[in-house]
């Protein structure tokens, strides 16, 4: 959750660090030592009044060693109530994350080049949303508006970022952070406790979601609790305001409405969201002037948070000269500071025209790749003492990265079993190699920043998804064999994943589009129903439309044994998925495909009462 230290103006109001373990110990302490005391003045006065001429003592000593034991029992009760309190009032720092900027990766010394690229992590200052975050900061201190509000737009305009600096800006007297962890028991409890206006931040509150039934699943588990335990508060608790960061407004609503209707939510509480504002953010409007001191800020930045890593400075120790950039429609900051991180990691010139995002994701994988073979060569667990088959399969850190990416950002137990069926594990022993493929996943885990579980549960595997669709994309094309084993090797729950990742992929970038095509078309009742769900939670869905509609026509001779009998039945339900509004052309094809079926069961049905009618009349003959 960052580094937590004295409370500052840009920490969001967030206390010194909490009793930590001396409390705890000094109760331990504390209750043995008396429970010490207390047997043995108690064994000493039975030894008194058994043996009164042996011991001649005065009887007040082991009465007052009794006494002592009672108080030190006393007194640990009164420090276990103490700390209970302190607990209890620091009880957000597990559900809501510390908005204190912090380095890339604390105390690491091979940064990941994309973590330089996350809102928390970030060195670029904060610029171009001066408006915006005023606009926010009345709505958090003004108390006549709703205290629900909606943060809309594209990935990479900045969203979470700006949803950061508002936590930021709040100051002390806020207590401001993103979400890591629904525990509407205990948060607004603290949050009352702890005496100030409370902001809470969830971020990807839509967008983690790869298809329509993730986003009901991750509304019903996040969304819905929050809002329930947020109308059950303690009249007496301070206001508090709830920002979700999403990417479809009107969707997002319309889910957690339904979502809330199956839960019994009150009216109140869905008029409170209904009334919820949206704000939209789109691409800063920059000038050539502006647009230049941008990117030669953020080339400094990133600079200067890379330090002396290779390729960070030129050759003369000098920053490149950042050159006049003509505007192009459309660039996010996300765009400016990826192609700012590259001029500083290959030390060259920011260029006249800007490198292609497939140039400028091929050069941070491949400095990404670097680290990540350093770390799997340096890496030891309990009870492995190095990560078994790097030196003669390189390219293995790569895969098991894939494959982590593909089966599922919490599936670590698929990720094993996937890995178990790589060539590489293949002539192991069956306990070596699960053994050597848990060795890999921890790897990956502490790769991943070695940060607390519900922070790492919060964060994306690699960086920014655009990057890590390119990833996916370009790896899964050089690598047929691992694409065919994902298809095969994984549950419906994973497939599920798989196919929203491919769709994703595919709206970003036109070559994952054959990828999707072959998933679907490998197995068009499943594969086929995921992709058309996953089209639902996409921005630009007319990009994939063309590929699900050709996956599903290649596999129309396929249909009769892809599907259960009868035919129709299962077209009928696929094709009630692939609404024509969405994607239209799978909708037409998987039409034609029913008919076709529908024609073709009535005819086999025709026939077959014809034979038995035929039947019938032979046996009266």
């Amino acid at each position: 959750m960052g580094a937590v230290g004295r409370r500052g103006a840009q920490r969001g109001g967030w206390d010194d660090p909490g009793p930590g373990k001396g409390l705890p110990i000094a109760a331990n302490v504390v209750f043995w030592g008396g429970a010490a005391c207390f047997l043995a003045g108690v064994a000493w006065f039975c030894v008194m009044t058994g043996w009164p001429r042996v011991w001649a003592e005065s009887w007040w000593q082991p009465v007052c060693l009794a006494g002592g034991g009672i108080a030190a029992s006393a007194v640990e009760g009164v420090i276990g109530r103490r700390t209970w309190r302190i607990e209890r009032f620091l009880a957000y720092r597990e559900m809501l994350e510390n908005p204190a900027p912090g380095a890339a990766d604390p105390g690491a010394e091979d940064p990941s080049v994309f973590r330089l690229l996350s809102p928390l992590h970030s060195p670029v200052p904060f610029r171009d949303r001066d408006d915006e975050l005023a606009r926010l900061r009345r709505w958090c201190e003004d108390g006549t508006d709703t205290p629900v509000m909606l943060l809309a737009g594209d990935r990479g305009v900045g969203r979470s970022r700006l949803a950061l600096e508002l936590a930021r800006a709040l100051g002390e007297e806020w207590t401001a952070g993103r979400l890591l962890r629904v525990s509407e028991h205990k948060l607004f409890p603290a949050l009352r406790d702890r005496g100030r206006p409370a902001l809470i931040v969830v971020d990807e509150a839509d967008l983690r979601s790869d298809v329509d039934s993730h986003l009901h699943s991750l509304v019903r588990a996040t969304v819905v609790p929050l809002l329930l335990g947020f109308e059950a508060r303690p009249r007496d608790t301070p206001p508090v305001r709830l920002l979700f960061v999403v990417g479809h407004a009107e969707r997002f609503r319309a889910v957690v409405r339904e979502e809330l209707d199956y839960s019994r939510g009150g009216p109140d509480l869905l008029h409170l969201l209904a009334d919820a504002p949206v704000l939209r953010l789109a691409p800063p409007a920059l000038d050539r002037a502006a647009l230049a001191e941008r990117q030669a800020v953020a080339l400094a930045a990133f600079t200067a948070a890379l330090g002396g890593g290779t390729g960070a400075r030129r050759t003369d120790r000098t920053v490149a000269a950042p050159v006049d950039t003509p505007v192009l429609p459309g660039r996010t900051p996300l765009d400016l500071h990826a192609q700012a991180l590259v001029s500083a990691l290959t030390g060259t010139p920011l260029p006249a025209v800007p490198r292609p995002l497939e140039e400028v994701a091929g050069i941070l994988f491949e400095h990404e790749r670097g680290r990540w073979r350093r770390s799997a060569a340096a890496f030891t667990a309990p009870g492995v003492p190095a990560l078994p088959g790097l030196s003669d399969h390189p390219g293995l850190p790569e895969r098991v990265m894939l494959t982590l990416l593909s089966a599922g950002h919490r599936q670590y137990v698929t990720a094993a079993h996937v890995l178990e069926r790589l060539p590489e594990f293949a002539g192991s022993a069956a306990e070596g190699a699960r053994s050597a493929m848990w060795a890999w996943v921890d790897w990956a885990l502490a790769l991943h920043g070695g940060t607390p579980a519900p922070a790492r549960m919060a964060e994306p595997w690699i960086g920014p998804e655009t990057f890590t669709h390119w990833f996916v994309t370009t790896r899964l094309h050089a690598d047929p064999e691992l694409f065919d084993r994902l298809q095969t090797g994984l549950d419906g729950h994973r497939s599920e994943h798989l196919a929203g990742v491919l769709s994703r992929a595919c709206e970003d970038f036109p070559e994952a589009g054959e990828l999707l095509r072959r998933y679907v078309a490998h197995y068009p009742s499943a594969h086929g129903y995921n992709a058309v769900r996953g089209a639902r939670v996409l921005a630009r869905p007319e990009r994939v439309d063309p590929w699900i509609a050709e996956g599903l026509r290649a596999s129309r001779q396929g249909f009769r044994p892809s599907f259960s009998a009868p035919v129709s039945r299962d077209l009928y339900t696929l094709l009630l998925q692939a609404r024509p509004e969405v994607v239209p052309l799978s909708h037409a094809v998987l039409a034609r495909a029913y008919r076709r079926a529908r024609r073709a069961e009535e005819k086999q049905e025709r026939r077959r009462r014809r034979e038995l009618r035929g039947r019938g009349r032979g046996s009266r003959a």
